[in-house]
């Protein structure tokens, strides 16, 4: 028989079940006109399979008469399978762009500055010229001078992802004082970290509270069989095509949520100096078999656009993980209303645990009290993170492991890391608790190797 999709067969199916359970494998498909010959309906499953032929290209969801031209082949799919409809929605913290206030000062006082040959002239024009003093306040001489060189050259502005944007925002927040008022759609400070002792003094580098912040939410469609997830920048990747939600796509639905919450910076040098190191390399190395098994298994492009970027943030969305668990006991909110982003790019290295909730909730306080008292929070969070209910178990697990087939795991179960799937960017996934504390099966990984 054979094993391709044959329009001209046209004879009478039957479904045929031949086992005692309800899986595809123990039902098969018989041809009554060709002998009856039959094939397991697990077949029209596997992705590279033909037996259900090639799609025709009809989008149902967009109209009756929407077709585009598809090379794909037809999948099985159970309409009421879990993976039958993935929403794909992008996220941003609407705060304001640092670098938009200095433009708009250059604006005012272009006529006067643009004369300026060098730093040390800028200089002598912020000193002389009081609309010149007020419109640049808060910037450095050559925070000014470098916005000045790019106008003159006719540049454009450099392109920031959103999570660029935001973190250049966290990290450049003003100190706390007793005079703060917050308002507006945003406000945070930076807290002073003297308080803050071995093992989180060399390793954390600000503090910042967020009293107010607004989420916006959008979708931008969807997907079946597997989900499309942000990768480590912030931006969708391209490894998984998603379905269009419109012909002439001129709006998104959206939702906007307003909220509260706190950001940990961690410095570049303290996460370079423990990259350095020969068991976090190796670490490194298995999760790195373990994604490739997972993009083999997938049929997707074995060299991911992340790679450099997987054991930093590997690191951080474990410890903000931690940080969930810990906090949710603590802070008046339910866990599931506690929301992360994690940055581990070229701007820097950070967490922002904040609420993202439609309701009364996200407006209480709860999350920048935390912030006040993060040592012993974190202190909670590395505790949750040394013992797992499930070791030796889940300390001794293998990311590439073909049986267990959790490749995008490394010390990771629902007994310590795994949270709700609405506080989490990347749908649980790419978690190991041994790159953040010691565990029963390895202890050279950590980086926070002693305890507090």
């Amino acid at each position: 028989m054979r094993k391709d999709y044959r329009p001209d067969r046209t004879g009478q199916l039957w479904l045929d079940e031949g086992g005692a359970g309800n899986d595809f494998t123990d039902i098969y498909i018989r041809d009554e006109k060709n002998g009856n010959d039959r094939r397991p309906l697990s077949e029209a499953q596997a992705a590279p399979a033909k037996a259900l032929g090639q799609c025709n290209g009809r989008m149902p969801w967009l109209g009756m008469r929407s077709y585009e031209k598809c090379d794909k082949v037809v999948r099985l799919l159970t309409r009421s399978a879990s993976n039958a409809y993935f929403a794909q929605t992008l996220a941003a913290i609407a705060i304001p762009d640092a670098a938009a206030k200095l433009k708009r000062g250059l604006d005012e006082v272009w006529d006067i500055v643009k004369t300026a040959d060098n730093v040390e002239e800028l200089r002598f024009f912020r000193k002389k010229f009081e609309k010149v003093v007020a419109a640049l306040e808060g910037w450095s001489d050559e925070a000014v001078w470098a916005e000045i060189a790019r106008r003159r050259k006719g540049q454009a502005p450099a392109r920031k992802s959103i999570k660029q944007a935001e973190i250049e925002t966290l990290l450049s927040q003003p100190a706390t004082s007793g005079e703060d008022d917050p308002d507006g759609d945003f406000f945070a400070r930076t807290k002073s970290l003297d308080g803050l002792k071995d093992p989180f003094r060399h390793r954390i580098d600000r503090v910042v509270l967020v009293h107010r912040l607004r989420e916006v939410v959008a979708q931008i469609g969807f997907t079946r069989f597997e989900p499309k997830i942000p990768d480590f920048e912030g931006e969708l990747s391209i490894d998984i095509e998603r379905a269009p939600i419109a012909r002439e796509l001129s709006w998104l639905p959206a939702c906007e949520n307003q909220g509260e919450g706190f950001f940990l910076s961690f410095p570049a040098d303290a996460i370079r100096e423990w990259l350095k190191r020969k068991p976090v390399r190796d670490r490194g190395a298995q999760l790195l078999r373990g994604l490739h098994a997972w993009a083999a298994r997938r049929n997707l492009a074995p060299q991911l656009p992340f790679e450099q970027s997987l054991l930093p943030y590997c690191l951080l969305h474990s410890l903000s993980h931690l940080l969930v668990t810990a906090v949710s006991l603590e802070c008046g909110y339910a866990a599931t209303s506690i929301r992360e982003r994690i940055y581990a790019g070229d701007s820097g290295y950070g967490i922002l645990l904040y609420t993202g909730s439609s309701g009364s909730e996200g407006t209480l306080g709860g999350l920048v009290d935390v912030g006040r008292n993060i040592r012993q929070h974190l202190e909670r969070a590395l505790e949750i993170g040394r013992l797992c209910s499930n070791d030796p178990v889940c300390a001794q697990h293998v990311a590439e492991d073909p049986h267990e087939e959790r490749f995008l795991h490394g010390a990771a179960c629902h007994g310590c890391l795994l949270i709700a799937e609405t506080c989490c960017e990347r749908r649980n996934e790419m978690l190991d608790r041994a790159l953040v504390v010691p565990t029963v099966a390895s202890s050279s990984a950590a980086f926070f190797p002693e305890e507090p």
